[in-house]
């Protein structure tokens, strides 16, 4: 894996360009994108894939996994699959005869190396995805399209996933003029089913990049629904000694509660396992070598004993299974962001007005069928929000129909802890 400044992560993101027509692309779209995707990177290391391991995997909540940490052949992936389909846990795997590190502008694509791969999976019930890249430049684009499509119409049931850098990446990273024309250059090139990327807020001495986080979200929101697909956060569970802490409770709920708020329909936790400093790769002579960074109290550490940190993602994860698949779909139609109670510019909330001085909230408004659900979310982790609702027109509110950390105050009056949110039915 590559990482920028302090990250790295998964692979995500899929595409279809098989000459197929709408319909058709429809119809085999990959059975993973019917749900609220929560998934993790970094499985058990070899000498502890077994059954009890994979059980505890998804005892957590995770319903996908990328083993990753040592298993990269077909040999170690076939056998995360064996557990998988007992536990219930789809694997996504990493297989080196697709080195992401020796992929290149203009590189002549090995298509046998690619059938390959296929061939050794695509039959297998507990495949889910395939990986191809992590935060690719914008110059790999045109290669990673010639990748996709090779997977696509080999074995369209299934997505190849491509992961996208964070808007705090640089524009030598990104390979153009900036974070935008990066996501609109690899939707254009790649026209993927699923849009993903990863991006890792909570820094070491407290620091926490707030206006990063929500702006990634607003470009990434934007440019996939006009693309009209979904999109996927691969979010902080782990600390690297080199940039990020760990995460407490209410900044595991913050990461998960804002993205659902922003109409995100998945998550993926980096990492489960806490992996080795270079993730079990190996470094391939002439190609790029992989990022060497000190990993620790993922949701397991490093010696095979659960964290608090497995706890706090367990019972997120939990709460996902309602509130984020509550949300399958619906149109995420507005986001707006308040700090004391006033809309950060670009926002909308046509439903819903809040007010306070503590009213640090994202409002997300959801609709389907002529039906409104409100996502609102505390936008900090560290401080608790309070805030009142106007709303508009005839709206009312029906009734809550999840909520985490919050509480009523009063009539149309909430507080919401470091990291809560609450989902409201209107009429």
């Amino acid at each position: 894996m590559k990482y920028l400044f302090i990250t790295g992560l998964m692979m995500l993101t899929a595409s279809c360009s098989t000459g197929k027509t709408d319909v058709q692309k429809a119809a085999v779209k990959s059975g993973m994108l019917n749900e609220f995707i929560i998934m993790a990177y970094s499985g058990p290391p070899l000498e502890e894939v077994n059954l009890e391991r994979y059980q505890e995997i998804a005892d957590s909540g995770i319903g996908y996994l990328v083993p990753a940490n040592g298993a990269f052949n077909a040999e170690q992936n076939l056998k995360a699959m064996e557990l998988g389909a007992q536990v219930g846990v789809g694997i996504i795997p990493v297989d080196l005869r697709l080195s992401p590190f020796e992929l290149k502008p203009d590189m002549d694509v090995d298509v046998a190396a690619i059938k390959s791969i296929i061939d050794s999976y695509k039959d297998n019930p507990a495949l889910a995805a395939y990986v191809i890249k992590d935060e690719p430049g914008g110059e790999l684009f045109p290669a990673l399209k010639e990748i996709y499509d090779i997977f696509r119409a080999e074995d369209p049931a299934h997505e190849p996933l491509i992961n996208l850098f964070p808007n705090y990446g640089t524009i030598h990273q990104f390979g153009v003029d900036d974070y935008p024309t990066y996501i609109r250059s690899y939707l254009a090139t790649v026209k993927p089913g699923l849009l993903a990327y990863d991006s890792y807020p909570l820094r070491n001495g407290g620091v926490t990049i707030y206006d990063d986080w929500y702006s990634n979200l607003e470009i990434v929101r934007e440019e996939a629904r006009k693309a009209k697909i979904p999109f996927l956060v691969f979010i902080q569970s782990q600390g690297i000694k080199e940039g990020l802490r760990v995460p407490n409770r209410a900044e595991i709920l913050w990461q998960v509660n804002t993205v659902l708020a922003y109409g995100a329909q998945g998550v993926g936790w980096f990492t489960y396992w806490t992996p080795v400093p270079d993730q079990g790769f190996q470094h391939v002579e002439g190609a790029e070598p992989p990022i060497v960074e000190s990993h620790h109290n993922a949701m397991i550490d490093i010696d095979g004993n659960r964290t608090e940190v497995y706890d706090y993602v367990r019972e997120a994860n939990l709460y996902l299974k309602k509130a984020g698949r509550g949300l399958l779909g619906w149109e995420s139609t507005d986001v707006a962001r308040y700090e004391v109670g006033i809309m950060i510019a670009g926002g909308s909330s046509p439903i819903a007005a809040p007010a306070g001085d503590d009213a640090n909230i994202v409002v997300g408004t959801f609709r389907k069928d002529g039906h409104i659900r409100l996502v609102i979310s505390n936008s900090r982790c560290d401080v608790p929000a309070g805030f009142s609702l106007k709303l508009s027109g005839e709206h009312k509110v029906a009734g809550v129909f999840s909520s985490i950390d919050a509480s009523p105050a009063g009539k149309m009056e909430w507080n919401l802890k470091p990291g809560g949110s609450i989902v409201l039915d209107m009429k």
